[in-house]
């Protein structure tokens, strides 16, 4: 096995509390380290150059792929490894590290990004930050970069591929403080570009998410919400105009669509939903994301019992959500180059089969697939809010109400547990508690519809039907 030099590189500002770690993380597996340093004022050169690291000054016209680029450039061995700053590498064996690089099919390694602070959700997507020191592959996008695109040019052209490997990048977080000013930088640099280059949806697309807020494979009506899915629509219809082979290499392009359906769906707008959804199948017809949306859509056509919808029938939907979860869960899908949270295929769907089950009145076997779902992840708020919803249907309120405070108490981003509990306590006379509820749906959810609709009628609260 011949042995594969490897150049990590870094670019840097004022990371003195950090950069050492990152380093030091790595240094029985690169043979050389590069950091790019944009304007630091504390001891990160210092602390870099005792590590061995050649540190290259360059000035920060907020461009991140420009930093990234020069790294490149000033780099030499076969493969590079770019670190954060605040990240470090998961230990390996550097023998299995080389075994990695010496697969000759491989062109690049996508590598798990997780989060360390406590409560945080791992960031299950996977990057691309080790591949081959290529002539011509560098960065794009001044912001959110992205190497993928001119690696994916030279793995057409070369028969190599962009592979998933179990190599993981601890990322160690920043304070609120640093958070705010980052996301600041990101939304000036982000407008920039827009301005630049009007004719690219990826930066609308990058505008939106640093406005939306997730929960699992749902989107939160949270303030900001209706002015995100202005930008994905404008970066869908962007992206209309380029070659439908092309778009199908945009890794991010499903997860666009995927965004707009599920903001949507949160301002109670599904006949938007599914138009969106349909059009993102006639580009993208087995991706998992696109096929989830799609049965969350018909899912909800459905809790609203509606019996007809674009000629659509009950019956139809409830065989199109069996027959989408049943490609999803045997894994006959494509990414298009994108990483998969294993989440989307394991456990997502067993909420949606539990929430058609409980639709068809089979409430054990709900019960059934809602717990085989906490088994999985007993965190997952959805398959608390599943437990408490088969204890209502079941007559069992006062089972249903502890449920859906357990829901809320895994995680206080489940606007419908919120709101579902608030019309239980209703039901059940506790009105000053429903008070209470409904005070944090306001706060929370700002962009619901029940918030909005309670505001234009000049009522505290709505009331139960």
């Amino acid at each position: 096995m011949k042995r594969q030099t490897v150049s990590l590189c870094i670019i840097a500002r004022d990371e003195e509390a950090t950069i050492g770690m990152t380093i030091k993380s790595v240094l029985a597996l690169v043979h050389e380290i590069v950091v790019v340093d944009t304007g630091s004022r504390d001891n990160t050169r210092i602390i870099a150059e005792g590590y061995g690291a050649r540190v290259v000054d360059v000035a920060w016209e907020d461009d991140f792929a420009a930093a990234r680029n020069v790294a490149l450039t000033e780099a030499h061995g076969d493969w590079i490894l770019f670190l954060d700053a605040d990240e470090i590498l998961q230990p390996i064996r550097p023998v299995e590290f080389q075994r990695l690089l010496n697969d000759p099919g491989a062109a690049a390694y996508r590598l798990r990004m997780i989060s360390a602070q406590p409560g945080d959700v791992d960031q299950v997507e996977g990057r691309v930050r080790l591949f081959r020191r290529l002539d011509g592959v560098r960065y794009r996008y001044p912001i959110f970069e992205r190497v993928t695109p001119d690696l994916s040019d030279w793995c057409a052209r070369s028969g190599q591929g962009i592979f998933e490997c179990e190599l993981a990048v601890m990322h160690d977080g920043c304070d609120a403080d640093r958070r705010a000013r980052s996301r600041e930088r990101n939304l000036r640099i982000l407008r920039k570009a827009i301005g630049a280059h009007p004719d690219e949806p990826y930066f609308h697309y990058r505008l939106a998410c640093e406005s939306l807020v997730r929960l699992d494979d749902e989107i939160l009506p949270n303030a900001g919400l209706e002015t995100a899915i202005g930008h994905l629509n404008n970066a869908w219809q962007k992206a209309q105009w380029l070659d439908a082979d092309y778009r199908r290499t945009l890794p991010w392009l499903a997860d666009l669509c995927a965004r707009t359906a599920g903001g949507l769906l949160a301002l109670d707008r599904a006949d938007e939903a599914r138009a969106v959804v349909d059009g993102a199948r006639r580009t993208f017809a087995d991706h998992p994301l696109i096929l989830l949306q799609s049965v969350a859509v018909s899912c909800r056509l459905l809790q609203e019992a509606t019996e007809q919808w674009a000629g659509v029938s009950a019956a139809n939907l409830v065989s199109g959500i069996r027959d989408d979860l049943a490609v999803i869960r045997e894994g006959r899908t494509n990414t298009y180059g994108a990483a998969l949270d294993s989440r989307v295929r394991d456990l997502y769907p067993l909420r949606y089969l539990g929430e058609l089950a409980l639709l068809e009145g089979r409430v054990s076997e709900a019960v059934g697939l809602f717990e085989q779902a906490l088994s999985l992840d007993p965190g997952y708020s959805f398959g608390w809010l599943g437990m408490a919803e088969c204890s209502r249907f079941a007559g069992d309120r006062k089972r249903a109400l502890k449920l859906y405070l357990r829901t809320v108490t895994e995680n206080p981003g489940n606007h419908r547990a919120w709101l579902r509990g608030c019309d239980l306590m209703h039901e059940m006379d506790f009105h000053d508690n429903a008070a209470s509820w409904w005070r944090e749906v306001e706060e929370r959810f700002p962009e619901h519809p029940a918030v909005r609709a309670a505001r234009m009628q000049g009522v505290l609260q709505p009331q139960p039907a």
